[in-house]
């Protein structure tokens, strides 16, 4: 029956803990080390013989789904729950039925149509990406005003800067990246960037912003993005312990396109709107070992075909910080509200609420920082209507840096960030830059819910509310170096522990927040 759960007979050598690596590696297993056992048919139709690559075009089915996270379903050695999924049967559609979906169709051509123009001009990838636009707005509002050109090396407005880095799921990785501040003396500027990593993931990214409109009294921001990841770990939902090894794979591949306009209220507060499309594509993609492709182990899963988006958004951006490369006090508060209809031709529909708070401490006059983090994001609607790569999402270099990318997703969740910056030493760079060498400290806590009632019960107040919430929430630490190019960038290169990994390292631009 539809939203039955299966009893599973226990078995030694499924139920039995899996070893954990030495390392972590992206290729193969360890020598030595069990593989991640299959999901039960229940889960997987199939144990598919391993193929690298897969040419066909993705198969949607119309489904229906009881719920995302059975509440009174067992939860299976992976910590996933047990679903069955019916597909779905019933009359012709009607006139009225055909109409719509033919507007639609409309509405997806004219969504096309913006995102080749949007991937003429996309962002470099910011913290988190729920308010990646805001961030960008934020560093907008702490641009000064238009000045006259410096000659000065610490005064120079741009950077050319060749990508080495090495990131857990994506290996030794290579690319460029090109910052403008105030390109032509015009205030405007603008951000390229393009990777490709060994692992064959790829990025391009293009943002194009001013906040000089109307004497500084409006901002604008255009920008695209096109992310390409033939490999994608899934490790199942919500705060499970499933990890170091994923469940199943999958290839994602994701455009879009935004338009952001806003208004400076005051000095240090900004509204803004947006407006723009997003499409994602999910696919069997590539496997280098024996785990099921995720399409084939969640055939029920939302959104396991991928679809379109429409989000159209609402936030309020405040910031009193000193600087945008570099910055040592103030504040920075972000809160923004999105939502996505079917009626403007979205597959999905849904609405989000996410909110930034940070404060920079100084100390010896700005050589020593201490910054703080309150992180939370928060997903409402017919869980059949939430797809699964746009639920909330914590691990990887701008949230928990100790576990592995896209490790826990939820409906909703709630993260702290603590940084401890400090200046290692600073000199001019062939005549062209000055550089700043600073070192980081940092310790992170967070985790995810499934469902809004195991949010509340989680910070339900009584007397074991401390002890509850540390004993549930996933911690790691680790440390870090940033690189400021005079006043045009700041590359990171972080290194993050965790209970489940002993080291993972990550090479990004721009300040965790």
């Amino acid at each position: 029956m539809p939203g039955a759960t299966v009893r599973r007979v226990p078995s030694p050598e499924i139920d039995a803990p899996a070893l954990r690596p030495t390392r972590r590696k992206r290729s193969k297993l360890a020598r030595g080390v069990p593989a991640s056992p299959l999901p039960p048919p229940s889960m997987a139709s199939r144990r598919r013989a391993a193929q690298t690559t897969s040419t066909s075009a993705p198969t949607t089915v119309s489904v229906v789904v009881s719920s995302m996270y059975p509440p009174n379903g067992r939860l299976l050695p992976s910590g996933l729950p047990v679903k069955q999924f019916l597909p779905e049967t019933g009359p012709p559609p009607s006139l009225a039925s055909r109409r719509a979906a033919g507007n639609r169709l409309s509405m997806r051509r004219l969504a096309r149509c913006l995102l080749v123009f949007g991937l003429l001009l996309p962002p470099p990838a910011r913290a988190i990406d729920e308010i990646a636009t805001e961030e960008y707005v934020a560093e907008l509002m702490a641009t000064p005003p238009k000045k006259t050109e410096s000659t000065e090396v610490a005064a120079r407005q741009w950077a050319v800067l060749p990508e080495v880095g090495f990131g857990p799921d994506t290996g030794p990785l290579v690319g460029v990246k090109f910052a403008h501040r105030d390109v032509a003396g015009s205030g405007v500027t603008l951000d390229v960037e393009g990777t490709q990593a060994i692992e064959r993931q790829q990025s391009l990214a293009l943002t194009v912003g001013t906040p000089h409109l109307e004497h500084d009294r409006f901002c604008a921001l255009l920008e695209g993005r096109f992310r390409l990841d033939p490999e994608r770990e899934f490790f199942g939902l919500g705060n499970n312990n499933v990890g170091p090894d994923a469940v199943s794979t999958h290839e994602f591949q994701r455009t879009q396109a935004f338009l952001t306009l806003g208004w400076r209220a005051r000095a240090h507060l900004t509204f803004d709107v947006s407006g723009g499309v997003r499409y994602v594509s999910i696919r069997k993609g590539i496997r280098d070992d024996d785990r099921p492709f995720t399409t084939d182990a969640f055939r029920g899963l939302p959104g396991i075909h991928g679809g379109y988006v429409n989000p159209i958004g609402l936030a309020m951006v405040a910031t009193t910080r000193d600087d945008v490369i570099r910055p040592t006090r103030g504040w920075r508060a972000i809160f923004k509200l999105t939502h996505t209809n079917r009626a403007l031709g979205s597959d999905f529909q849904f609405t989000r609420l996410s909110g930034d708070v940070s404060r920079l401490f100084p100390l010896f006059g700005g050589a020593h920082v201490v910054g703080l983090r309150a992180d939370g994001g928060f997903i409402f609607g017919p869980q059949r209507d939430i797809p699964f790569w746009e639920l909330e999402e914590l691990g990887g270099d701008d949230t928990l840096r100790g576990f592995f990318p896209h490790r826990f997703v939820g409906t909703s969740q709630v993260l702290l960030n603590g940084e401890y910056r400090f200046k290692l030493t600073e000199f001019n760079f062939l005549d062209w830059w000055r550089v700043r060498l600073d070192g980081v400290a940092f310790g992170e806590a967070g985790r995810v819910f499934i469902t809004n009632g195991e949010l509340r019960q989680e910070f339900r107040l009584n007397d074991n509310i401390i002890s509850r919430i540390a004993s549930s929430f996933r911690y790691s630490y680790g440390g870090g170096l940033r690189i400021g190019l005079s006043e045009a960038l700041v590359a990171r290169i972080d290194v993050g522990f965790s209970d489940e990994e002993r080291g993972l390292v990550y090479l990004d631009f721009g300040q965790t927040f």
